[in-house]
């Protein structure tokens, strides 16, 4: 459990880590990523659940997501 941190919703500070399964592990892919990589374009995503308000924090490896797209990002 993460003592560190707090919920952004409630300000909670019972923080339990864990992943988002379906039939596999779920991964963000970014739109812009470049389409001859020898990495794959899966982003691993880390998941906290605040036990006191039930809010999920989803945290990206964002070096990986802008290796990915070469540094350039697209205004959204």
């Amino acid at each position: 459990m993460s003592n560190s941190k707090t919920c952004l919703r409630c300000g909670g500070t019972r923080l339990e880590p864990g992943v988002l399964n379906s039939t596999g592990r779920i991964h963000f892919q970014p739109e812009n990523a470049k389409v001859f990589s020898l990495k794959s374009s899966d982003v691993k995503l880390q998941a906290n659940i605040c036990l006191d308000c039930g809010t999920l924090d989803l945290v990206a490896d964002f070096q990986k997501a802008e290796a990915l797209v070469g540094g350039r990002a697209k205004p959204v």
